[in-house]
This record gives structure tokens, sequence and C-alpha cells, in this order.
């Protein structure tokens, strides 16, 4: 689930050993449950940031909305993507997504909390159609108080 951690790890710490100043010190790693569907969590959820006293909002998105889903049989399962957010500012905090191929979101998440997205950031990006990466930009949508595009 988090090999990817511990490659950038081992890579941080070969430079290191060369001689280079280095820490790690990401804003987030994706954690990955290569099961069917796939699980991505990236960042806080709703639940972390309460317990960090941050006020959040969250997106909500399902599958079962996303075009490119349900042609490729997955949106009947529940899957979805969640986008959390600071109230105060927008800022992404955090996003969960359950779909198959969900692993590859995960990258695009990734950027958004390592660039301090924020969800006008993320509903302004412009999606492929149909991907399954509209979800995202939905999610973030949503969470903005507006109607979704299906």
């Amino acid at each position: 689930m988090l090999a990817h951690k511990a490659s950038a790890q081992g890579a941080m710490v070969a430079e290191i050993v060369a001689g280079h100043r280095r820490r790690f010190d990401p804003a987030a790693i994706p954690a990955v449950c290569f099961t069917e569907p796939e699980i991505v969590s990236v960042g806080l959820t709703a639940a972390q940031a309460a317990e960090r006293g941050i006020e959040t909002v969250t997106g909500h998105f399902p599958f079962l909305a996303n075009g490119r889903a349900l042609s490729m049989d997955a949106g009947q399962d529940g899957g979805f993507v969640r986008t959390v957010a600071r109230r105060d500012d927008g800022r992404c905090l955090g996003v969960q997504a359950a779909v198959a191929h969900a692993s590859e979101l995960s990258g695009a998440f990734v950027l958004a909390l390592e660039m301090g997205a924020t969800l006008e950031d993320i509903a302004g990006t412009i999606r492929a159609h149909p991907a399954l990466g509209e979800a995202f930009h939905e999610s973030a949508l949503k969470a903005l108080g507006h109607g979704s595009h299906f």
C-alpha cells in the first residue's frame, strides 16, 4: 500500500549519503488498497481534520453519475470521490475515492495537495470527458455548493 513512500524515502537517503541536503516532507502520500474496487486516500479525511480542530466542507460525487465508470461497469458498486477542504479558505486537505482503477486518479489528488489547490482551483480545471477524473472536479463543485454537470 505504501511501497511508493518507501521508494521515495530510499532515494532521499541515498542523496543524503552522497552528501546532499535533503528532507522528507511531502504534503501528501497516496494510500492505495488494490482491492475490487480500488480505494485511495490522500491527505486527511473529514474526521481526521475535525480531530485537529479544522472546520471542513466536503464534496461527494458518486461514480454512478460518471459516464466512464458506467462504460467500465464500475459505477454500480457505490464508488465515489470525496474532497475535503478547509471551510475558511477552501484549501484542499484530502481526497478519498473508491472505484475500479482509482489508483490512476491518485496522482491528481496528490498534486492538488502538494500545490495547495483550493476547491476553486480543482473545480476550474477542465477534465477530459468522459473520464473518471471528472468525478474529482464534480466533488469540488459539490463542496462549493454547486450542482453537478451530470
